[in-house]
């Protein structure tokens, strides 16, 4: 019953509405044949655009999973190149310093000093294992032994 009281309203009537009055009264009115044809364009468009994305995802599947692949295999390459070449710096470093130090050694004036040297800077970096290889009650037991001076600890008889 509403929608009919909006449907007799005359283009002059519509005019003279404000705009708020006039949305309502559009809304519930048949649209013109032109914006009909309009949106049955605009579905034939929407409708050819999607069979069109369907037919072509189809087909681009493998590509795309392909590409990933290559993509991924590409990511790792790089990534190991990079460690490559950082280890290269690394040890270009290390053969640096080592060379400093040696010539630094080699150059001290007594023999007494090219030892302190020596021992302050060592050429190489030693390799020592700093995890420990005993338990609490194993380090214990050997701090035990090691700070007895009179023996008691083993010699029992």
């Amino acid at each position: 019953m509403d929608s009919d009281r909006h449907k007799n309203k005359t283009p002059s009537d519509l005019k003279k509405m404000c705009p708020q009055q006039r949305a309502r009264c559009q809304a519930y009115m048949e649209p013109t044949k032109e914006a009909q044809n309009s949106v049955a364009l605009a579905k034939q468009r929407v409708s050819a655009a999607i069979t069109k994305d369907k037919n072509l995802s189809v087909g681009n599947k493998t590509t795309a999973d392909e590409k990933m692949r290559q993509d991924s295999l590409i990511g790792q390459l790089k990534a190991a190149e990079a460690r490559n070449r950082t280890r290269q710096m690394r040890l270009h470093y290390h053969n640096y310093r080592a060379q400093e130090i040696n010539l630094m050694i080699s150059n001290q004036a007594t023999a007494q000093r090219a030892l302190r040297v020596e021992l302050l800077l060592p050429a190489s970096e030693s390799k020592t294992r700093t995890d420990d290889s005993l338990s609490k009650l194993q380090r214990r037991r050997v701090e035990e032994i090691l700070d007895d001076e009179r023996g008691l600890t083993l010699n029992r008889t």
